[in-house]
């Protein structure tokens, strides 16, 4: 499983521009929540292939009003591709922008009010499918590639035919002159289309996982952005805590600090600074990320007729039922009823379901709804004083924990983690992880791992080895001889949070050995609604600074190519 800086996402775009010129077209398909820079990333893209004259990129936005108006833009979208490098006036209507483009790809721009036609005829299936093949037409006219840019590329659903995608990966089939870059912040959706829709004979999707800032991308982040303020460890942590290196809320806070004082000098990052930028932010009637939130949550309404009941699904998310009986239970609807409310919010994005676990993925988002939007549904005063009072305390609190948080705690941690499983299972990146109900765990210190954790349940011992850091193939072979101390071990887990030599994870393969990095881990303790384990200094017993992903926040995460060669 490779991971890569954001950086190399932009490297692999181009290379598979190099791809598509050449000859071979690997379509991409880009995924990730809100907030990530997912737009950002596919304008960027698009300035940087615009004036190549070998090729037309070709930019729509999913997120229209309705089906009409993302028809109006693809058509649009298309025909603006000829004339970017032969005028800065745009003509801002469809009728004015074919008059211009007449003459330079006429074949096209007959096609194009052909398919007008045949709308206004209602002869929808029809339509779209021509819709789907200007491109082809525009590229085979013009004897250019065209890069068809896609974003939140799930909401393609509003055109009005029963099943646009399987009638898209129809037209993409052929269409080799087309390389096609889409987004969706619907992540689980966008790969259930690309199996069962877009899984085709030639062209099928790379999907690449743009994930928030790591801690060492937050470091390296703070220390270019705001050069003059001084930040201390546990500050830092407290920041990725509450953010989950999300982009866009830390853009927010840290407008809000630099908004109240104006620095010539480094000088340190008062805790009550940070506090009160998130009170600001998350409370007060002109918090950015508290009106997001509050939009988040009138879509999430607009979803139903029943939309009451698809915002108490959020909130028992928000408040820790993550199973569908108990959800079921809070919301107040049957079993049945409630399993198709989930499954519209994670088609829709706001939930994200993992094996029998339904989760609420934003960290900041169930955190504003737990304790600001909850809190005041159920306060009787009309006034905010004794509400921000308390979120200020909780907030002071988390701060004081992110503060003590150490490498050394990661034992008891882990620990405390292991006590939570409940025979549930948890899927991560494609991959079924069974989390069994241990009736007796204990911890012992040994030389190597630092911490060894035997866990007792009906499915046998458990053996969990943590190492704080990089495991070598030495460090591996230890490992191995401290796991024989133990006896009927049913199932060998390592956690190494610092990274593993490739030769120590072929010798843990041979071992059967199972291996969770920081990001694994991690995502169980966020599943279980158990607060992140922060590395803050990468310890390594290798001379080459390596990375597996572990340290990796804001990448681009190489999915299996959904193949059927």
């Amino acid at each position: 499983m490779a991971f890569l800086m954001r950086e190399a996402v932009q490297e692999r775009l181009q290379k598979r521009i190099d791809d598509v010129v050449g000859g071979f077209r690997q379509n991409v398909g880009i995924v990730g929540p809100i907030g990530v820079g997912k737009s950002t990333l596919l304008r960027e893209f698009f300035q940087s292939i615009s004036r190549d004259p070998r090729l037309l990129p070709v930019c729509i936005r999913g997120e229209a009003i309705d089906g009409r108006q993302l028809i109006e833009q693809w058509l649009g979208a298309v025909l603006c591709s000829v004339l970017l490098g032969r005028t800065l006036n745009i003509p801002s209507s469809l009728s004015a922008l074919m008059q211009e483009a007449d003459a330079i790809i006429p074949s096209t721009v007959h096609a194009a009010k052909h398919i007008q036609k045949l709308f206004q005829q209602e002869k929808n299936s029809t339509a779209i499918r021509e819709l789907f093949g200007l491109s082809l037409i525009l590229a085979r006219e013009t004897g250019k590639k065209v890069i068809l840019l896609i974003d939140e590329f799930q909401e393609l659903e509003k055109l009005p035919v029963p099943d646009p995608f399987s009638m898209l990966g129809r037209q993409m089939m052929p269409a080799k002159e087309i390389l096609y870059v889409v987004t969706s912040s619907a992540k689980d959706r966008a790969i259930e289309i690309f199996r069962e829709k877009l899984s085709l004979l030639f062209g099928n999707f790379e999907v690449l996982e743009i994930a928030p800032f790591g801690f060492r991308e937050l470091e390296q982040h703070l220390a270019v952005r705001m050069p003059t303020h001084r930040w201390s460890p546990g500050l830092m942590r407290f920041l990725f805590h509450m953010t989950d290196g999300e982009p866009l809320y830390l853009d927010l806070i840290l407008q809000r600090i630099e908004g109240m004082e104006v620095r010539e000098i480094p000088q340190p990052v008062y805790p009550s600074v940070l506090i009160d930028a998130f009170c600001q932010e998350l409370f007060d009637c002109r918090g950015r990320i508290a009106l997001l939130f509050e939009q988040r949550l009138e879509r999430c309404v607009g979803l139903s007729k029943k939309g009451g009941a698809f915002l108490r699904a959020v909130l028992s998310l928000s408040q820790g039922r993550h199973k569908i009986i108990p959800i079921a239970a809070n919301v107040g609807e049957t079993v049945a009823e409630t399993q198709r409310i989930l499954k519209r919010l994670v088609q829709e994005g706001f939930v994200i379901k993992s094996g029998s676990f339904y989760h609420l993925p934003d960290v900041l988002f169930r955190f504003w709804l737990k304790e600001v939007f909850l809190r005041r549904q159920g306060f009787f005063l009309p006034e905010d004083r004794s509400l921000r009072k308390t979120l200020f305390d909780r907030l002071n609190s988390d701060l004081e924990i992110c503060e003590r948080m150490c490498v050394d705690d990661v034992g008891p941690r882990v620990e405390k983690l292991l006590k939570e499983f409940r025979n549930d299972t948890v899927e991560f990146c494609q991959k079924k992880y069974p989390c069994p109900q241990f009736s007796e765990i204990s911890v012992k210190n040994t030389p190597q791992s630092k911490v060894a954790i035997l866990a007792k349940g009906s499915r046998g011992r458990w053996l969990f080895q943590v190492c704080p850091d990089w495991v070598s193939e030495s460090d591996m072979e230890i490992l191995v001889q401290e796991a024989k101390g133990f006896r009927k071990i049913k199932r060998k887990i390592l956690i190494a949070l610092s990274g593993i030599d490739q030769n120590a994870k072929l010798v843990a393969q041979e071992c059967k050995m199972q291996l969770w990095d920081l990001r694994l881990l991690n995502t169980f303790m966020d599943y279980y609604d158990l607060p992140k384990i922060i590395i803050t200094k990468k310890k390594t017993h290798d001379t080459q600074q390596k990375t597996d992903g572990s340290f990796v926040g804001t990448v681009a995460q190489a999915l299996p190519a959904l193949e059927l060669r």
